[in-house]
C-alpha cells in the first residue's frame, strides 16, 4: 500500500502535516498560495485515506472508516494493530520452537526439518536465532530412543554445525 501510495504521490500525507496559514501578516499571494496547498494537502488526504479503506475487507472498512478522519490517523492506527499482531506472531513461533518434541513414531530427519521451518519462520519474522542454540536445541529434543547418541553430541568438544 505504501508503494502505491508513493506511486500516486499521496503518501506524503502520512508524514507531513496539512500546512497552516502563518499568524503574522502576508501579501495576498502568499495566503493565496498557502490556501492553494492546504487545499492541495486536504484533496490528497481524502484520495489517500480512501485508497488505503479500499484495499481493506468490508469488515475492516467499517471499522476503521469511522475511527480515522485522516490518512495519518488511519495509517497510524493500521500500523499499531500490525506491531500488536507482530508481537503476538513472534510470542507464538517462539512458543512453538520450544514446545517442539521428537518422537521416535516418525523419522527424525522429517521432525528436524519441522523445526528448521520453525526456525525460517523465526528469522523471518525478525528475530535472531543462534546457530549453536538451535544445534543444541535441535540436539536436546532428539526422541527417547536416542539418549546415548544426543549424550555423545551433547559432549563434544567443538560446536556443531547445523548441516
Amino acid at each position: 500500500m505504501e508503494c502505491f501510495l508513493r506511486q500516486l504521490k499521496l503518501a506524503y500525507v502520512l508524514t507531513q502535516p496539512c500546512p497552516t496559514l502563518p499568524i503574522e501578516e502576508s501579501s495576498s499571494d502568499q495566503v493565496k498560495a498557502i490556501d492553494d496547498q492546504i487545499d492541495k494537502w486536504n484533496d490528497d488526504d481524502y484520495f489517500c485515506r480512501n485508497h488505503i479503506l479500499s484495499g481493506m475487507t468490508d469488515s475492516f472498512y467499517d471499522q476503521y472508516s469511522k475511527k480515522s478522519k485522516t490518512a495519518k490517523e488511519l495509517w497510524d492506527t493500521l500500523k499499531s494493530v500490525n506491531q500488536a499482531e507482530e508481537a503476538s506472531t513472534k510470542k507464538f513461533l517462539v512458543s512453538n520452537y520450544m514446545d517442539f518434541k521428537m518422537t521416535d513414531d516418525r523419522p527424525v530427519s522429517v521432525q528436524v526439518r519441522e523445526l528448521q521451518l520453525i526456525a525460517n519462520d523465526i528469522c523471518a519474522a525478525g528475530m535472531v536465532l543462534d546457530e549453536n542454540f538451535h544445534v543444541g536445541a535441535i540436539v536436546a529434543k532428539l526422541p527417547p530412543t536416542w539418549k546415548a547418541y544426543r549424550n555423545k553430541l551433547k559432549h563434544e568438544k567443538e560446536d556443531l554445525a547445523l548441516d
